[in-house]
């Protein structure tokens, strides 16, 4: 069956949090970062998370980013607080997860023009259409960023990843069936594991080779998932290459 839609995580596929802002708001905190560890920070916290399946709540990941960022352990809960501010965008005027991951809009914008539809399938707090559009990623209309078939938000939606009820509606949606799709996330306990329980093929993103995981596919750019989509037929459902 020909690939008719890749899903998309957000944080993490195509956007992370943004360096310069992190930097600042620890620094109002007393903080000292280097800015440019924030992605390496992002990965290394993700996979923290699934090695030991652990929640994924934003609290929690919080303070695992902290940790990888170098935060020293007793500022930890002050860092926790300063990026807490930060990400609620009433309070703080700021988009944290505003930062595009190398090659996502171009990606994006060349999945569509191959006739591919493009869902983002995201656990989030209902602001991720606003968010990614105001921060010039992705829209589902013409706009500044890389168009889009629909942004499925679980904030909006009522479901999240690893529930199945998510990937369902996404595929509604799109118009599509599960056998026809390949969804990517940088998350093993979320994207690999509800992805699969839906019928989709997971394919996880994981930049620094971190998940040894044979049972599922992985690539370290999301501009290599190209390989995962044309042609179809040369990758059969389970395990490919990195």
């Amino acid at each position: 069956m020909r690939c008719r839609a890749v899903f998309l995580d957000g944080g993490g596929v195509i956007v992370l949090p943004h360096g310069d802002l992190v930097r600042a708001a620890l620094s109002g905190m007393g903080i000292t970062i280097d800015a440019s560890l924030v992605p390496r920070a992002h990965y290394w916290a993700v996979r923290q998370i699934d090695r030991v399946l652990a929640d994924s709540a934003p609290i929690v990941y919080l303070r695992t980013f902290c940790r990888a960022l170098g935060v020293p352990p007793r500022r930890i809960e002050d860092a926790i607080r300063a990026l807490s501010h930060l990400a609620d965008r009433s309070r703080s005027g700021e988009i944290l997860w505003s930062q595009a991951t190398p090659q996502a809009v171009e990606t994006i914008k060349a999945l569509r023009s191959a006739g591919i539809a493009v869902v983002v399938v995201t656990n989030s707090d209902g602001h991720a259409a606003e968010n990614l559009r105001d921060a010039g990623v992705c829209q589902t209309t013409p706009g500044p960023g890389a168009t889009v078939t629909d942004i499925v938000d679980s904030g909006r939606v009522g479901s999240e990843k690893p529930d199945t009820g998510i990937f369902t509606i996404a595929l509604e949606r799109a118009g599509v069936e599960p056998e026809a799709v390949v969804h990517v996330g940088d998350m093993v306990s979320t994207d690999v594991i509800g992805a699969t329980a839906a019928g989709i093929i997971p394919v996880h993103l994981d930049p620094a080779r971190r998940c040894r995981d044979r049972d599922h596919r992985h690539i370290r750019a999301l501009g290599s998932i190209w390989r995962h989509v044309v042609p179809w037929d040369r990758f059969p459902r389970g395990p490919a290459a990195r």
